[in-house]
């Protein structure tokens, strides 16, 4: 293959949801005739992927949503709480819209992919988590991808418990959880999510720390325009304050400098019992990432 053509990570992952139906199992062998070369994920890649080889394949054989009560229970498949920030969103995002929703939890790699099987669970988000599925059998609705997982819910539950009501507050909220979706990528490479850690003298490049100015003028624009209601972003808690819920977790293990509204803020993030149940999960945890580990020391 030509070297201005070789094939991206998220090339690989969508190749393999394009094929994964028509393969029962779709190894090495197969990938490599699929795609023409060898791939290898990015660290960004590896700590938000699921370890397939490390679930319970009789479970996931068939899988669709158990039912509860007659009615389909949503099931939410999210990676290891200590790592995966947008597992975290898509989880606070289910606890938002106020729905049941059953929840399994898979480790994530630490290493390359040497093998990828299909497996249903996984095939529409190309291995990525968190993952939705809401209803049973072949027409079972899916999303993934955390900002598709609250849109989703805010169309069931109504999108007033995500979003503010007035348009510029909403319009800012938008566009604040759009940039946080898209952009920091100096934050999310250099400090990854570890609630576990507290860093000593973790020194902040000119890149991480202009992403940080930014995150705290934008939050500091919120609180002081729309937050009057209450203590998060926007006063109540909503869309935003999930987005940026694994940024306050970040800003406290790498100890980062703030002022004091955004102090105050952080706190009232941390003490949710959403988050302070999240944690107290994360603590128990066995696994862990050592790439992620040696960052935080």
């Amino acid at each position: 293959m030509p070297q201005e053509t070789l094939p991206t990570a998220a090339t690989a992952r969508n190749v393999l949801a394009r094929n994964a139906r028509r393969a029962p199992v779709l190894d090495e062998e197969r990938l490599l005739e699929l795609l023409g070369r060898d791939l290898t994920l990015s660290p960004q890649d590896r700590v938000n992927s699921v370890n397939l080889f490390m679930l319970d394949r009789a479970n996931l054989n068939g899988y669709a949503p158990r039912k509860r009560n007659g009615a389909n229970a949503m099931k939410l498949i999210i990676g290891n709480r200590n790592y995966s920030s947008w597992s975290l969103r898509g989880w606070l995002a289910c606890k938002q819209s106020g729905l049941h929703f059953e929840e399994m939890t898979v480790p994530l790699l630490g290493a390359d992919w040497d093998v990828v099987r299909h497996t249903d669970p996984f095939a529409p988000s190309g291995g990525k988590v968190p993952i939705l599925w809401d209803g049973d059998g072949p027409d079972a609705a899916v999303a993934w991808d955390s900002l598709a997982i609250i849109d989703y819910l805010a169309d069931k539950v109504g999108r007033d418990r995500f979003w503010p009501r007035s348009d510029a507050a909403r319009a800012m909220a938008r566009s604040m959880v759009a940039e946080m979706h898209s952009g920091y990528a100096a934050l999310r490479g250099q400090m990854p999510m570890n609630i576990r850690r507290r860093a000593q003298d973790f020194a902040i490049t000119p890149e991480v720390r202009s992403d940080i100015v930014r995150i705290l003028t934008l939050w500091a624009e919120a609180r002081a325009r729309f937050g009057q209601g209450g203590p998060f972003l926007f006063g109540t808690f909503c869309a935003a304050d999930i987005i940026y819920a694994p940024v306050v977790s970040r800003f406290m293990t790498y100890g980062v400098p703030v002022p004091g509204f955004a102090s105050a803020y952080m706190d009232a993030v941390w003490s949710h019992d959403w988050m302070q149940a999240w944690a107290d999960a994360a603590q128990s945890e066995v696994w862990t990432i050592p790439q992620v580990e040696e960052v935080a020391r």
